[in-house]
């Protein structure tokens, strides 16, 4: 389970990190189970940039998290930035697509905050 102040804070817009990538996922999903050492690997290629969170919508607590950013399927990853820059990618996709996604949205979203 996660910290209930980590999960809170998100929802206010809260977060230390410059960068916190919120991963949704279910344990029942097809797709969810095949993204899941795509973003170990994400998690540990990105390291310095920004923070992984994996948020299980299945949880009560998490599920609130979920609701909150609007999230209607899995997996589902949502990038937050500290000025409150939102971007999202729906679907199972592959490593590369993600990679792609992320260095692109990392680099318009600083680009927002300068």
């Amino acid at each position: 389970m996660k910290d209930k102040t980590i999960l809170q804070g998100l929802k206010g817009g809260e977060h230390r990190q410059p960068w916190v990538l919120l991963y949704f996922s279910t344990s029942w999903c097809a797709p969810c189970k095949d993204m899941a050492l795509i973003m170990d690997e994400i998690s540990m290629q990105y390291v310095n940039q920004l923070r992984m969170i994996k948020v299980d919508v299945d949880v009560d607590d998490e599920i609130e998290l979920a609701k909150h950013f609007n999230v209607k399927g899995v997996p589902t990853l949502l990038l937050l930035g500290k000025s409150n820059n939102k971007s999202s990618l729906i679907g199972g996709v592959t490593s590369a697509q993600v990679k792609g996604w992320l260095d692109t949205q990392l680099s318009v979203m600083s680009k927002k905050v300068n």
